[in-house]
């Protein structure tokens, strides 16, 4: 994986969290789905390294010092597909020598659709009493029965681990008997994430024979586990994420907490709504589909076009529609017309051929980032 680079996202002036236009920036540029990652845990347990190992080494800082490194939420990117990868390495708690903010943690959960909670050694009472506080501080969140808190996957990861724990190792604690308070902790982190939700990872030291396979198999989970981060039904791009974290610490200052559903209305109908409205009226598409009936809209799904083309006259060619002049050409022409990039007849940015497919539909050759937004199915069925 090449390695990138990371940029502070949010800091603190005094007690007041502050957004960091470097880190924004980062994520506004992403064209289409994210997918959040947020390392969260306990101070000083490599939550950094680890989060390293997923976005390329050495993109966040690390020190073996007894100081906690990271303040505040650092953040990296990977450029990715079928959702963009945000790495959100947060400071960590439970460090004596470190102060921490709790507000970093709702922060993070709540953009987060992969949330690893990265602990040292082994899973510790004091782990489990940390990780049901944290979704505790989650209560400053007011749900509404969607988005990506009711989506999430938990990660529980010994790191550096000393004992040996079964696959089920998450299972059993959370299963133990260790009186009522520690049964109200446990039903607390059972019931924000369901079995199926839930998972459970011991990473060894570096030097240890089998931390590969055991990285390997936490990689390979966090990633087959990932979804793009959701408002709604909504996909949301990296300029509404960045939107949504702005409203975010919006409401936290002048409320102190955030509101779910003031959050949809704002991102929805200003990020989305809106915006995608000024989209169909300048390319006119909204005249474009006049021609077609709501039963072959429902349809709509990406494939082959056969028609005659405009330039060498070939006949029930595979092709697609030009959306300037909306001719049709030939695949064979659009080779030489444009043999790198092609031009999304929705956005109207320019993707190489790959990050692209023929709606069967509209007859034209969209991006796969529009395509994903407008809920039609990549796949290719024809």
């Amino acid at each position: 994986m090449q390695t990138c680079c990371s940029c502070p996202l949010l800091k603190f002036e005094g007690e007041v969290p502050v957004l960091c236009e470097e880190g924004l920036a980062l994520i506004e540029r992403l064209p289409g789905p994210v997918c959040p990652i947020s390392f969260v845990g306990d101070g000083r347990s490599g939550k950094s390294y680890l989060a390293s190992k997923v976005a390329g080494e050495g993109t966040f800082k690390e020190d073996d010092s007894d100081v906690a490194v990271t303040e505040g939420i650092d953040v990296a990117v990977v450029a990715s597909h079928p959702g963009h990868l945000v790495v959100l390495d947060c400071e960590g708690g439970n460090n004596a020598l470190s102060k921490s903010h709790s507000i970093v943690t709702v922060v993070g959960a709540l953009i987060a659709t992969a949330l690893v909670f990265v602990t040292d050694g082994k899973a510790s009472e004091a782990a489990v009493e940390a990780l049901a506080h944290m979704l505790t501080e989650r209560s400053l969140i007011k749900c509404d029965g969607t988005g990506s808190l009711h989506a999430q996957h938990l990660f529980f990861v010994v790191n550096q681990n000393r004992l040996r724990y079964g696959e089920d190792g998450l299972e059993k604690i959370l299963t133990a008997d260790k009186g009522d308070e520690a049964a109200d902790l446990r039903s607390l982190i059972g019931n924000t994430y369901p079995e199926n939700r839930r998972h459970f990872h011991t990473i060894p030291a570096d030097v240890k024979s089998d931390f590969t396979e055991k990285w390997e198999a936490l990689n390979d989970a966090i990633r087959e586990s990932l979804t793009p981060l959701k408002m709604g039904k909504l996909w949301m791009t990296g300029a509404q994420t960045v939107q949504m974290l702005r409203q975010m610490e919006k409401l936290l200052r002048k409320h102190g907490k955030v509101s779910l559903p003031s959050l949809h209305r704002g991102v929805i109908l200003d990020g989305w709504l809106k915006p995608t409205m000024g989209q169909v009226l300048s390319s006119r598409m909204d005249k474009l589909l006049e021609e077609f009936t709501e039963e072959e809209l429902a349809t709509q799904r990406v494939g082959s076009v056969r028609a005659d083309c405009k330039e060498c006259d070939a006949k029930a060619a595979v092709g697609w529609l030009d959306p300037d002049v909306e001719d049709f050409f030939c695949e064979a022409c659009w080779k030489t017309f444009s043999p790198k990039v092609l031009k999304c007849g929705f956005c109207n940015g320019f993707q190489p051929w790959p990050r692209g497919r023929v709606e069967t539909v509209t007859k034209m050759w969209h991006c796969l980032d529009c395509l994903m937004q407008l809920g039609i199915d990549c796949s290719d069925n024809s």
